[in-house]
């Protein structure tokens, strides 16, 4: 018995040291410089989408932002520039396929084909079930699955011509296990995770590797621009203490410099933060984290407030938020743009 054992322990162990010799085989063969890529970023003006925008610019890398708004693009490509990056910004919104359509070919004439796509655009609305509406679904699946697509499908045939290329597309934890209180996001987020993975297998014949990334929360100073319904304010104070609190965000340049290097290797899924552990646990024991949700979502605030009406984070301000527990979070929405008014303390 003991003989068989160690045995099976040898063979295990000997697969996993081949499947860990090949994986770095793979990402040393699929690495790549970012020096003289053309790069588009969606969602590039704020948050997240600036902060890779950032780390490409210093990687050599030709950048490409787009969002839906004027002033804020304007902001962040002065931020770019002035990182020394060759940078042009477009206002588009991604859930318009002819518009996206026109930006990809605006690009492809200034820079020639655009190497790389980084999908981070997104809308985050917060708030009970009975407080969303089918425009809130609607809205979220537009943008992060719809829009996606739209990117996707208006990148690809300049990457097939070279028989090259890498997307990136910026899931969740919670498209791996919704989320109580974000249902229109969690819902959307399930669908960029199994598009992103059936693109992963179906592109990677023309030379094209995707690669999906499911983070936790990152201190990129988001809960500032979110959606917050019914109970606004309660909403607000806990999604952004969340969003701050050391022990469970993680630094968003820290986020964003995992996520350059999956794509550097060619990685098919990048976990971030809370979201590694989380997902390992749902996949072993998915009616514990159902049970923990269920106990979760019963210490959240109730339907009430204004109700399906909604206000945006900087309009939900209480005791709570912005206080001594938001304070990282606050600071990462000076840096990342995320102020209504611009940047603050260049």
């Amino acid at each position: 018995m003991h003989r068989a054992f160690r045995l099976a322990a040898g063979v295990a162990g000997g697969s996993v040291a081949a499947w860990l010799g090949t994986r770095a085989l793979l990402r040393r063969r699929r690495s790549f410089s970012f020096a003289g890529k053309t790069v588009l970023v969606t969602g590039g003006s704020r948050g997240l989408g600036l902060v890779i925008a950032r780390r490409l610019v210093e990687e050599g890398a030709r950048v490409a932002i787009c969002a839906r708004t004027g002033p804020e693009l304007i902001e962040a490509a002065r931020d770019l520039s002035r990182r020394g990056g060759r940078c042009m910004a477009f206002a588009c919104d991604v859930r318009d396929a002819a518009a996206v359509a026109r930006m990809v070919d605006e690009i492809e004439y200034a820079w020639g084909t655009i190497d790389v796509l980084f999908n981070v655009a997104g809308v985050i609305e917060v708030g009970p079930f009975d407080s969303m509406t089918h425009e809130d679904f609607h809205r979220s699946m537009d943008t992060h699955c719809w829009g996606v697509l739209h990117t996707v499908e208006a990148v690809l045939p300049a990457m097939r011509r070279q028989n090259w290329g890498r997307i990136v597309n910026i899931a969740s934890l919670g498209g791996k296990r919704a989320v109580p209180h974000m249902l229109p996001y969690a819902a959307s987020k399930f669908a960029l995770v199994g598009l992103s993975t059936g693109l992963r297998a179906e592109l990677a014949p023309d030379g094209i590797l995707v690669t999906t990334v499911c983070p936790g929360l990152m201190r990129t100073g988001s809960p500032r621009n979110a959606t917050f319904k019914s109970k606004h304010r309660a909403e607000y104070a806990w999604f952004s203490i969340g969003d701050s609190l050391p022990l469970i965000s993680m630094n968003a340049d820290a986020a964003a410099k995992k996520i350059v290097q999956g794509c550097r290797q060619g990685d098919a899924e990048v976990l971030i933060g809370s979201g590694s552990p989380a997902a390992m646990i749902q996949g072993i024991a998915p009616n514990f984290v159902a049970e923990i949700t269920t106990l979760m979502n019963k210490l959240l605030p109730s339907m009430g407030g204004i109700g399906r009406l909604a206000a945006r984070g900087y309009e939900s301000r209480s005791r709570w938020s912005p206080s001594a527990l938001t304070v990282l979070g606050d600071q990462a929405a000076a840096r990342n743009n995320e102020l209504n008014g611009g940047f603050r303390n260049k």
